[in-house]
């Protein structure tokens, strides 16, 4: 389920099926962002720069946001989390095996350990199977 919470500088989307609840919201801005009040996300108590800078740490993008004046084109960026799922950030097209979109938002969090029960998104499963990133191998010199 999705909730939105907008003012007139930000517009906030929280989707509780991609929530593995790090928690890095809640530290992040705990005026913002607090799971004890209803509604649990208050976008007035602090500027759109402080909940952008807070939201983009999310790695899984159970929280995206919109800004009036950012485009939303853009190339993408994947980056490896440590011991954990790829985040993938950007104007995002990702498709199923039959070709049909899969509706991602802004921000992503793709598994790497496999044992998902959200394929093909990370649903913490890693944390419980103790998923560690593989140990890099050494590279022959010609």
């Amino acid at each position: 389920m999705k909730r939105v919470y907008e003012n007139e500088t930000i517009r906030v989307v929280w989707d509780n099926a991609k929530c593995i609840h790090v928690g890095y919201c809640t530290r992040g801005l705990p005026q913002v962002f607090d799971v004890n009040k209803r509604p649990w996300i208050n976008i007035n108590a602090a500027d759109a720069d402080e909940i952008k800078r807070v939201i983009d740490t999310c790695p899984t993008g159970a929280l995206s946001y919109d800004l009036p004046e950012e485009s939303k084109q853009g190339a993408a960026t994947i980056t490896v989390l440590k011991d954990g799922p790829y985040k993938v950030c950007g104007h995002i097209h990702l498709l199923t095996a039959e070709g049909e979109m899969i509706e991602t938002g802004k921000v992503c969090a793709l598994c790497r350990c496999g044992a998902t029960r959200k394929p093909p998104f990370c649903d913490g499963t890693h944390l419980r199977n103790g998923f560690k990133d593989p140990e890099p191998q050494p590279q022959e010199t010609p």
